[in-house]
């Protein structure tokens, strides 16, 4: 065990993403309570701090996950963990565009970027509240254990783990040899694994 929570069983995912391309609003619901806690934990782990201010609301989370949604009837297949790499990408791609957009308008003066978002939300009444993960214990707990990582050693475990990227990938994104990252990726597991399986009994 790494210390990162088991993503949802992709064969139901699959066929829920049948049904969101069929047109049912029922499955795009279940299908977002379903990836909320992984699709918040990308944010929260690959944004700055400037990005993840735009997350000032629930409902602008909810908003950015539904537009990523709406983008499933490009989704194609391509083998194990596909699906969580194609909302993950979109979501984080939703968030960019919104913030450059919001931006934009903020510099000159228009609207504050947090009501901004806000009222290009998905139809639902304003909420003030943070977003907040379903599974608050272990994502949290997650967060903090990442967080006492090295730099190098996070940036490898969020390009293997929520990226997908092979070793190799890895190794020429930060400049590294694949043996120094396979070496750093092992490393940094089992101390992941240490932190989360000894945290509860330390705090």
């Amino acid at each position: 065990m790494d210390g990162f929570p088991a993503p949802p069983n992709e064969s139901a995912s699959l066929a829920l993403v049948a049904r969101c391309q069929a047109g049912e609003r029922e499955a795009w619901d279940e299908l977002y309570r379903r990836y909320h806690d992984q699709l918040l934990f990308a944010v929260r782990a690959r944004l700055g701090t400037k990005l993840r201010a735009c997350l000032q609301s629930e409902d602008v989370f909810q908003s950015v996950a539904l537009d990523a949604l709406s983008a499933l009837q490009r989704f194609e297949y391509r083998g194990p963990g596909s699906l969580e790499r194609f909302l993950r990408t979109m979501v984080l791609n939703k968030i960019r565009d919104r913030a450059d957009s919001f931006g934009a308008q903020k510099r000159a003066g228009a609207v504050p970027l947090s009501d901004a978002l806000l009222e290009r939300g998905a139809g639902v009444a304003r909420d003030t509240r943070e977003p907040a993960y379903f599974e608050a214990e272990v994502y949290a707990r997650l967060e903090r254990a990442l967080a006492s990582l090295g730099e190098d050693e996070r940036q490898v475990v969020l390009l293997r783990k929520l990226e997908g990227r092979s070793s190799r990938e890895v190794a020429e994104a930060l400049g590294k040899t694949d043996a120094a990252v396979r070496k750093a990726y092992s490393r940094a597991l089992a101390r992941l694994a240490l932190r989360m399986g000894a945290e509860p009994h330390a705090e």
